[in-house]
């Protein structure tokens, strides 16, 4: 059984192919990076991975099952979480508040006792904030646990949101744009992160990404989209010196290895 599939994925908008015909598969434990130029479907990809969009041609299967029959608040109980280009935090409450917004997933008690806080919505409340701490741990939030997001660097910011997608303890990571707005030593951290976050915590990662430096230095494959279409796959080292990537996207071969 393939672990996630996408098989002859298309969806167009307003007569324009954003994905065409796009079949991929990743495999249980790697890091796979999708990289193209701007409008080559990359995100589009994974809204449709996370039933943000509805594709109108072709399956996208998760452990064999059809995630294209789901609705997307279903997609996280399956273990398949995100971080967006675009920061999607909530500017007036604090760190911590934030990522404990990504455990609601796992919310079994009833409205009455989370109202006054008693039996079992005080149990789970404590393992929720357990699980919370343990995340600002990994990422070494600490110093900003009780700060408001909207008083934080942008970096910080772009952590958090990690953070929060982290404590849904998926099983998949969908990482779009991770790094934009980072500066180096943010973006060098964030390296290690990613290896940490397969390594030390099981998660299979796909990553959408520019930066070429971090593509290349922790990816075990990298896919390349180009007007939709997927026009290369391979090991990092056979991707730089592809030359329909090199032409489509990235200029010359000193851009292709991140120099």
């Amino acid at each position: 059984m393939k672990f996630l599939s996408l098989e002859n994925l298309t969806i167009s908008f307003g007569g324009v192919l954003a994905v065409n015909d796009v079949s991929l598969d990743v495999n249980e434990g790697e890091i796979l990076s999708i990289i193209g130029p701007n409008g080559a479907g990359k995100t589009t990809l994974f809204n449709c991975i996370s039933r943000l969009y509805k594709p109108s041609e072709g399956s996208i299967r998760f452990r064999g099952q059809d995630i294209l029959k789901l609705k997307a608040h279903q997609i996280g109980k399956l273990g398949i979480a995100r971080t967006f280009q675009n920061i999607e935090l909530f500017t007036n409450m604090t760190v911590i508040e934030n990522i404990l917004l990504g455990r609601h997933i796992f919310k079994r008690s009833g409205v009455l006792s989370q109202a006054i806080f008693y039996g079992r919505a005080w149990r789970e409340e404590i393992g929720h904030r357990r699980k919370a701490e343990e995340v600002i741990d990994f990422l070494e939030l600490q110093a900003h646990r009780n700060k408001r997001i909207g008083g934080l660097p942008y970096g910080v910011q772009k952590l958090v949101e990690l953070g929060r997608a982290l404590a849904l303890e998926p099983k998949v990571l969908l990482m779009d744009e991770v790094s934009s707005g980072m500066n180096l030593e943010e973006t060098q951290d964030l390296m290690v992160w990613i290896t940490d976050i397969r390594e030390d915590l099981g998660v299979t990662l796909i990553l959408v990404e520019h930066d070429m430096r971090l593509v290349m230095g922790v990816s075990d494959r990298i896919a390349v989209l180009d007007y939709g279409r997927k026009i290369a796959e391979g090991r990092p080292e056979e991707i730089q010196t592809d030359q329909e990537v090199i032409k489509a996207y990235l200029g010359d071969g000193h851009a292709v290895a991140g120099g």
